[in-house]
């Protein structure tokens, strides 16, 4: 009994050390690897709200951030630099995500399967892309993994249940408080509270868990409330709801076709999120795009409707609707919770067939060489996702985005004084920038119309972006000057942007 009992305490510490090292490797290489500017309108109200934070003014948006950015204050303390400000909180608790995965994936189904999704997160291309990105979304991404492995520890524990209920759902209040976009997966929560009303003293435990999933929103919410004012927090958190589901967020409300919306989910989750392959990547991603797609039609050929699959299932389904419907698909960061789990399915499925290759090993001749090729493929699978993924990050790394680099064109090759350049949520990294140059926000062409001819002084050079809607419809009123690219795996949707003359 002693020596079973100290064999396990070093296995434990064994993985803690082993997790220890990893983090450390994953936190050097996203920190390694980020990118030199802010890149796009969320980067700049972040950055705004570190030197004057005022919702009012989209510094940042609603509801704040306030959690995200009480952990860029802390760090800014450090250092004056505002990528590397917005950008440590997500490389660090990006990284420290995997701790937490590995225990819901052990808990879930084997320590080996824990250990191949640890390791399909860290060569993850779009987790490793998002980790290294001035925003809150890796951020919130470890609050909504710690979450669920507490509810998922809750929901299949008899003698811990109220305590990793308690904590989970101080956890799940807390990330509301860095990414509030995250609430679908209250209704996770809820469905650990319905599992555990069946237990022993059920109600009480359910008063527990509420009381902690308050306590974990009044965390934020009570100092936001006090900052800011209760009616002011109020009407700004009405406006910004209103306009994103009726004007500027892309959901169905105003991209309704639901065919291209759900075509534009798929692309975003398995060819951006997973790394399958696309018409427009390398075909490198093909065999590795063979292995995962394996590995999840046999997880969903094998699963049985038990106690995970119902876990998995209500953490999917609400969000995946709420992405598909509610979101703008096309900045696929959205569907970044999705990942973690979806790679612990893999790895699920690929131990599947892992079990398969072991039992027909023993009836034939071929034994060795059998599992041999299960090993060659989850080492294949491995390196090539890591080829993919640093290729990725190192143009993240050298390439400016397409907003960067048109920014950069005008302010280099225009007199700011007799320029006036209208475009969409390019404006705010001018005003960032290049707080000089004339920047303007126009939706379409009769918003910048409208503008031109309500100004006093009109001035004697006027661009325009591609993402000013009508553009395209005056071309034989509008010069090409010149066309900006990026890699959309790296920055969708302004991986392409074409600067207009209308001055002549």
């Amino acid at each position: 009994m002693l020596k079973a009992g100290s064999e396990f305490k070093n296995s434990q510490r064994n993985i803690v050390i082993l997790l220890a090292i990893l983090v450390a490797i994953c936190i050097a290489t996203r920190l390694l690897f980020m990118g030199r500017h802010l890149e796009g309108w969320d980067c700049i109200d972040f950055a705004l709200g570190l030197h004057d934070y005022d919702i009012a003014h989209y510094q940042p948006h609603f509801p704040g951030y306030p959690v995200y950015m009480s952990f860029c204050w802390l760090v800014h303390l450090f250092t004056d630099s505002d990528v590397l400000t917005l950008t440590i909180p997500g490389a660090v608790l990006g990284s420290i995500t995997l701790v937490p995965l590995f225990y819901l994936a052990r808990r879930m189904f084997t320590e080996k399967v824990a250990w191949l999704a640890v390791f399909l997160f860290i060569v993850n291309p779009f987790c490793w892309l998002q980790s290294e990105k001035a925003l809150s979304d890796a951020v919130g991404l470890f609050f909504i993994v710690v979450s669920a492995q507490l509810l998922f520890y809750a929901s299949t524990s008899r003698v811990n249940a109220l305590r990793y209920l308690i904590s989970g759902s101080v956890m799940l209040g807390i990330c509301m408080g860095v990414r509030l976009s995250y609430f679908p997966f209250v209704v996770l929560w809820l469905y650990t509270l319905y599992v555990l009303s069946r237990y022993d003293k059920g109600k009480k435990m359910i008063g527990y868990g509420v009381s902690a999933f308050i306590l974990g929103t009044c965390v934020w919410l009570v100092p936001l409330t006090c900052y800011t004012g209760l009616k002011p927090l109020l009407v700004n958190g009405f406006n910004f709801t209103f306009g994103h589901f009726s004007d500027w967020g892309g959901s169905v409300a105003t991209s309704q076709n639901v065919l291209s919306r759900f075509s534009e989910f798929v692309w975003c989750l398995f060819c951006n999120g997973l790394g399958f392959w696309c018409y427009d990547t390398s075909v490198i991603r093909i065999l590795p795009s063979i292995i995962m797609g394996t590995g999840i039609i046999i997880y969903l050929k094998y699963s049985g409707f038990d106690c995970k699959t119902k876990f998995i299932t209500f953490y999917m389904l609400p969000y995946f609707l709420w992405v598909l419907f509610g979101q703008n698909l096309e900045k696929p960061r959205h569907v970044l919770p999705l990942i973690p789990v979806i790679i612990i399915c893999i790895s699920a499925g690929l131990a599947r067939l892992r079990y398969f290759l072991l039992n027909y090993s023993k009836l034939n001749i071929f034994s060795h060489k059998t599992y041999s090729i299960y090993n060659l493929f989850i080492g294949i699978l491995i390196v090539s996702m890591s080829i993919i993924s640093i290729k990725i990050v190192y143009t993240h790394k050298n390439e400016p985005v397409a907003q960067i680099q048109l920014l950069d064109y005008v302010e280099h090759n225009y007199d700011g004084q007799s320029t006036r350049v209208y475009c969409w949520e390019t404006k705010r990294l001018f005003e960032y920038y290049a707080p000089l140059l004339d920047a303007r926000r126009a939706r379409d062409v009769d918003d910048m119309q409208y503008d031109v001819n309500s100004s006093l002084d009109a001035p004697e050079v006027i661009l325009s972006t591609s993402k000013v809607s009508g553009i395209n419809s005056i071309t034989n009123n509008a010069k090409v000057v010149v066309e900006f690219k990026n890699n959309r795996y790296v920055n969708n949707p302004y991986h392409k942007l074409t600067l207009y003359d209308l001055s002549y």
